[in-house]
């Protein structure tokens, strides 16, 4: 791993070992935001259009999310991989297509001090309301689309660690990818002939490119 350059993680399933927007709306809708979700992945919406109808469905305070968020695991590796790179002079950011409440309120309990980029979460009293202000970037269809995320952190090399449908876009372009073992992104990944390596931990993560010269694609 040479050439300092940028790693960009997804929270969801990734650094947090819950997807804690499924669980947030499955909680706070009473489950009524699966068949959103349902059509999503069947590809007939975009997942901006499913973020702000998850939301529309939801009810719940600032507090009642941010208790919710301080209940969920993260991998207990993570916070070392995150030195180990910032000693290898890489820069790391959090890209995310679910909401920025949950996520910040997740790191600062890690005491985790990272670029978080992600969807804005703006309350009302138990009111949802989603805002995008990374939606200009990438493919149009993503609330914050990770295609977009790769492009901006150019010239330099990216690697990009994710686990779901959220990081199509990042796999595709990204110098390196690691996809979590038991998730979506490996399917896809499989599926478009991206090279991609797995992982069960961000400690594996630092094992796999340890040994590496450099940040080329490998093959899982």
């Amino acid at each position: 791993m040479t050439d300092p350059g940028t790693v960009l993680v997804d929270f969801d399933g990734t650094i947090s070992l819950t997807d804690i927007g499924n669980r947030m709306f499955h909680r706070f809708t009473g489950g009524a935001f699966q068949a959103v979700v349902d059509s999503w992945k069947r590809g007939e919406i975009g997942s901006r259009q499913c973020l702000i109808t998850e939301c529309s469905l939801a009810r719940a305070t600032r507090e009642e999310i941010r208790a919710f968020a301080l209940e969920q695991p993260v991998d207990p590796g993570f916070a070392g991989f995150v030195d180990w790179v910032r000693g290898l002079g890489w820069s790391v950011r959090v890209v995310s297509d679910g909401l920025d409440l949950y996520i910040r309120t997740v790191l600062a309990r890690e005491g985790l001090d990272l670029p978080v980029e992600a969807n804005r979460l703006v309350l009302c009293g138990d009111r949802l309301l989603p805002a995008f202000p990374y939606a200009g970037r990438g493919c149009g269809e993503c609330g914050n689309c990770k295609r977009g995320a790769v492009e901006e952190a150019r010239p330099g090399p990216v690697i990009f660690i994710g686990d779901g449908m959220s990081d199509r876009c990042g796999a595709r372009v990204a110098d390196r990818v690691f996809a979590r073992e038991g998730k979506d992104l490996i399917g896809f990944c499989r599926s478009e002939g991206i090279a991609h390596e797995t992982f069960d931990s961000f400690s594996r993560i630092r094992e796999l490119l340890e040994p590496a010269p450099g940040i080329q694609r490998e093959s899982s």
